[in-house]
């Protein structure tokens, strides 16, 4: 029998607990959802009277279908700002940000007008229609939308207003070629030029024809100055002829080479000519030992 009595207040005691942590919960529940009412501040900020003037036509703000015709030259927006909370039209809201933002989804192109503010209440600016973009004025719609900032987080705002349409032949005449972002792109063809093998013609030539004028003024000079006597040629055996031949060859090739005969080419000439000059060098060398011995030098 006690059994059974305590049980029964384990059980009462346990639900009054669950009963008081449930109040607890709600309670707290909706001391946040009123603190929070009470702190966040909410958007103060309203457009109480909006006009869109084309040229001397006006249209309201709001308008989602105001026309935009090619032969328009201007277009103002005028706007004033109001508190959406309390009823008085006389109460001028003037954040420390206003601006007119021209947009379109579809061209994801973006415009910002800021408009001055005119007797203390009215937002107002003034612009020729060939200022407008025209990846916006080649779109169906131009989205118009008011934005405020300011450190009153109140009066920060994004409204969104009316909608200009441009023409279709204003369109046509502000139409964009837009750039091919992603895909495929042609494959670009560029031909390198091969690094020259040889010098120009020009200087080669030039060259050459320096280095022969200088080789004739060595063997004048040689004869003029009783280096060497050319009147001993005769005497010479046919060996010494040969060789000075080879010499003369050599100056051939070197000669070629600057006018663009492949290097490869000039080394196989040197190869085999040298093979015989040394041999009629030798030769040379010893008729000019003789005369030199016998003193016809």
């Amino acid at each position: 029998m006690l059994d059974n009595n305590v049980y029964t207040i384990d059980i009462i005691g346990q639900s009054i607990i669950e009963k008081m942590y449930g109040i607890n919960k709600l309670f707290y529940l909706l001391t946040t959802l009123i603190f929070t009412l009470c702190v966040v501040p909410t958007e103060a900020v309203k457009i109480g009277k909006g006009l869109v003037r084309i040229d001397d036509k006006n249209f309201g703000l709001f308008s989602d279908n105001i026309p935009l015709n090619m032969t328009d030259t201007k277009i103002s927006f005028g706007f004033i700002l109001n508190d959406e909370n309390i009823n008085d039209e006389n109460l001028f809201l003037k954040p420390s940000q206003v601006a007119i933002s021209l947009s379109n989804e579809n061209f994801q192109s973006e415009m910002y007008l800021t408009p001055k503010l005119l007797q203390e209440k009215v937002y107002e600016i003034n612009i020729p229609v060939s200022k407008i973009s025209n990846y916006l004025l080649s779109s169906e719609k131009i989205d118009i939308t008011i934005i405020t900032a300011d450190e009153d987080k109140s009066l920060n705002a994004i409204i969104k207003a009316g909608s200009l349409l441009p023409s279709k032949k204003l369109r046509l005449e502000k139409s964009i070629d837009l750039p091919v972002r992603f895909g495929v792109k042609d494959q670009i063809f560029h031909m390198f030029r091969s690094d020259p093998k040889n010098l120009p013609s020009f200087i080669s030539t030039q060259f050459v024809f320096l280095l022969l004028i200088s080789f004739v003024v060595l063997l004048l000079a040689w004869n003029y100055f009783e280096a060497a006597n050319i009147n001993n040629l005769l005497k010479f055996n046919p060996m010494v002829s040969l060789f000075i031949l080879s010499i003369f060859v050599f100056e051939y090739y070197f000669f070629d080479y600057y006018l663009g005969t492949s290097i490869f080419i000039t080394l196989k000439r040197f190869t085999f000519t040298s093979i015989s000059a040394l041999y009629f060098g030798s030769k040379t060398l010893k008729d000019m030992y003789k005369l030199r011995t016998s003193n016809l030098r």
